[in-house]
């Protein structure tokens, strides 16, 4: 039973992320019409006739998307710079004026992207007023175009970022910052690469697709107040521990030059809702009723956790005749957990024909790291998650409950790992292995746990997907 379980389970996430794959999104919203000479993005028409085209992207899925523009566009692309996560080029297929720069290791800015952003810098400000430059954007952007505004060096932004990150930190937050102490993001690529006109693709990894934030907005307007990112530093009690360049840069005011509206359009081609939409498509092929309840999915890991384990009882005790549908939607209500959307259980009138049903939520956590261990979010939360419910009510003891956690871009954390799956008899069988999960959880250690648990049979690895629309979380609830 268990093995079936986990193998639908996988079966969804895969087919979650074929959904946000690049190449794919890439070809549904973008078109040449070589007759004419014109490109149409979404609907949007750009004449290239007589016009340079230049392409620069940024993220752990530009290697795709830019291959895929190549493709279309075929030789009307004069130049460009891609900066890609280190050790991910495919060398399988070679471009004969587009550059591919890998860095960023372990999803963390260092010298290597650090050199491909001074090399963007560069590229865009030689830009005149007839060119076309196409500006490709996905998650790991931000780690991807480091290049700190003077005097800070590399080294002093990436601790702050990392210090923030610890004390729990949104991506909000994180990238908030990441703006103000930057050379390129908060709409500064593309007004140092006026006047040519900017088009940029666009895959979101923010719970709700703001522009401005997905990869620091390097070409987005920021409308940040001057003070936001220094608010943020003191909210977290890091302003009297950082260095005095840092200090400098927070308090100067935000960048008064007009941003070029009128010359630059930002896309946005993917997102979590089209990954979390393929999911539920799949729970239908597979037999499953899908419920998709949230994609704006928030907060710390362990109050996640604890709210997941509450959904997966009232569930439990609804399939046990103990509520009505309606009962269940005023439980669920009154549930901690951002964005629920209790129209899905309309559905639940065809329970008899599915008898299994599958949860679907979407959108990116956050753990405050206080051990010494090795793990990621997705992997910490699907064990948190096996603690929580194996405490839960009795109601749960005649279902199987398995919960996959992963990333889509099958990178969680500084680790090999996309996610791992958790279940409500976990505690029980790592017990019999000599584990003790409170120990790695405090440790945030997720990682060696599902290395060494069942021979990692219930951990997630993918290696690098090459997209990024944040994370899925599938909940399978199955009477015995």
């Amino acid at each position: 039973m268990s093995r079936t379980l986990v193998n639908d389970l996988l079966k969804i996430f895969k087919s979650s992320v074929h959904s946000v794959l690049p190449e794919n999104l890439i070809r549904n919203s973008l078109k040449f019409n070589t007759a004419n000479q014109e490109l149409i993005i979404l609907g949007d028409s750009y004449t290239i006739h007589n016009r340079n085209v230049y392409l620069i992207g940024t993220g752990k899925a530009v290697q795709s998307m830019a291959r895929e523009v190549e493709v279309i566009l075929d030789s009307k692309i004069k130049s460009g710079i891609i900066s890609i996560p280190f050790e991910s080029f495919n060398n399988n297929y070679l471009s004969n004026n587009v550059y591919y720069y890998e860095g960023a290791k372990n999803n963390l800015p260092d010298t290597a992207a650090e050199a491909t952003a001074k090399k963007v810098k560069d590229f865009v400000q030689k830009l005149i007023r007839n060119d076309l430059l196409i500006v490709l954007i996905s998650g790991g952007g931000s780690a991807l175009l480091p290049l700190p505004k003077e005097p800070i060096t590399l080294e002093e932004k990436t601790d702050v970022i990392k210090k923030l990150a610890n004390c729990g930190a949104d991506i909000k937050e994180l990238n908030t910052v990441r703006k103000k102490l930057s050379d390129l993001k908060g709409g500064q690529l593309a007004q140092k690469a006026q006047p040519a006109t900017v088009v940029s693709l666009i895959l979101s990894d923010i719970v709700g697709d703001p522009l401005d934030l997905i990869a620091s907005g390097p070409t987005v307007e920021n409308e940040d107040e001057s003070a936001k990112a220094i608010n943020i530093v003191k909210k977290f009690n890091l302003y009297d521990n950082i260095p005095d360049t840092i200090k400098t840069v927070l308090n100067q005011d935000i960048n008064v030059e007009k941003f070029p509206k009128d010359n630059v359009k930002n896309y946005i081609i993917g997102s979590n809702k089209i990954s979390i939409n393929a999911a539920a498509a799949e729970c239908r092929k597979l037999e499953y009723l899908p419920l998709v309840l949230s994609n704006i999915i928030t907060g710390h890991i362990k109050t996640i956790a604890e709210e997941y384990a509450k959904l997966a009882t009232l569930f439990c005790k609804f399939l046990n005749m103990e509520y009505n549908i309606e009962f269940l939607k005023n439980k669920i209500n009154n549930l901690h957990i951002p964005g629920l959307d209790t129209s899905c259980l309309e559905e639940l009138t065809d329970v008899d024909t599915y008898r299994n049903i599958c949860l679907i939520l979407g959108g990116e956590i956050t753990v405050e790291v206080k051990g010494t261990g090795k793990g990621g979010r997705n992997q910490q939360l699907a064990l948190e998650f096996s603690k929580c419910v194996h405490h839960s009510s009795a109601s749960t003891k005649n279902f199987d409950i398995y919960f996959l956690s992963a990333g889509t871009d099958g990178i969680d954390g500084p680790t090999n790992a996309a996610g791992a799956i958790g279940y409500s008899n976990l505690i029980e069988d790592s017990i019999k292995e000599n584990l003790d999960v409170n120990i790695f959880i405090q440790n945030n250690d997720s990682y060696n746990f599902y290395n060494q648990f069942k021979n990692g049979v219930f951990h997630l690895i993918t290696g690098h997907t090459n997209t990024n629309v944040m994370d899925i979380h599938l909940l399978i609830i199955r009477k015995k």
